[in-house]
């Protein structure tokens, strides 16, 4: 009786053995990855001083790292500056809800209906290689200067991405879940919002990881080509018409930079956090 009443007590416990294993070993890869990308940020860093220090670069214009740093922070307790960075990211965020809204449900239906992908995908693939930058003189014209240029430039440089990653997400769908989904009884819709849609999620959360940045990107350089009086770029580009203004420039792209990677490692939490579970038979 002793035997038999130790062995369940014994089973039980290795499900949750192994789950502490691989939880230790995913911290222990997380926290590997972490040094490594500190260890590789500080290596740039250096590699950047030695070259500046010892005048490598054809002309002695650059910054080192240490003066574009203290700079950097210098630039966080700004107030003006902080207004800039300030816009840009609310417009950014605004070009790609709007990107967001119209990806989504064309991707599903272009997704679903076999008929309407044949129709639309020679337009798509014609309009997805155009650079949105070279349309910025055009939407200068249409909507002028300010924020609705700047959306618009967003919006036609995110839509893509995230359609085309909706679209893969559609077809990466489980036939056979669909169709245990219909033998229920389930209508067509019901299919689509129980079975489909959530195979999608993960691919979309992959294209708003893509398109956080490239928001970004677009609207900096639009405020810069497009003439734009607030925004990140226009900062950039009164700054590079001063006569000392190359530190100031050199310190707002690295802000930029550091902006980039602190939105997508939200979107890289939102991730993990819904999207995961698509990804676990991969490990």
């Amino acid at each position: 009786m002793t035997v038999e009443q130790k062995a369940p007590e014994t089973s039980s416990q290795q499900p949750r053995t192994g789950a502490l294993t691989k939880a230790g070993a995913g911290k222990r890869t997380k926290g590997r990855t972490a040094l490594f990308g500190a260890l590789g940020t500080l290596g740039f860093l250096v590699l950047w001083e030695i070259v500046v220090v010892f005048g490598l670069l054809p002309r002695n214009n650059l910054p080192g790292a240490s003066e574009t740093l203290i700079r950097s922070v210098g630039l966080l307790a700004d107030p003006v500056f902080l207004g800039h960075v300030g816009s840009t990211v609310a417009v950014s965020f605004l070009g790609l809800g709007i990107a967001f809204v119209i990806a989504v449900p064309l991707g599903l239906l272009l997704g679903i209906s076999n008929a309407a992908f044949a129709l639309a995908s020679t337009v798509v693939e014609l309009l997805r290689p155009l650079p949105p930058i070279a349309f910025v003189p055009l939407a200068v014209l249409i909507a002028g200067q300010g924020t609705e240029m700047k959306a618009a430039i967003v919006a036609l440089g995110c839509v893509w991405p995230l359609l085309t990653n909706v679209i893969h997400g559609v077809h990466e769908t489980d036939s056979v879940a669909k169709s245990t989904g219909r033998s229920f009884g389930w209508s067509r819709s019901t299919v689509i919002r129980r079975v489909v849609w959530p195979s999608a999620v993960p691919a979309l959360i992959t294209g708003v990881r893509i398109t956080v940045s490239i928001s970004l990107i677009l609207c900096v350089g639009a405020e810069y080509i497009g003439g734009s009086t607030q925004g990140l770029g226009s900062w950039l580009l009164q700054q590079s018409m001063q006569p000392q203004g190359m530190q100031a420039v050199t310190a707002g792209v690295v802000i930029a930079g550091v902006l980039g990677v602190l939105v997508n490692a939200i979107v890289a939490g939102l991730d993990r956090r819904y999207a995961a579970w698509a990804r676990r038979g991969e490990k």
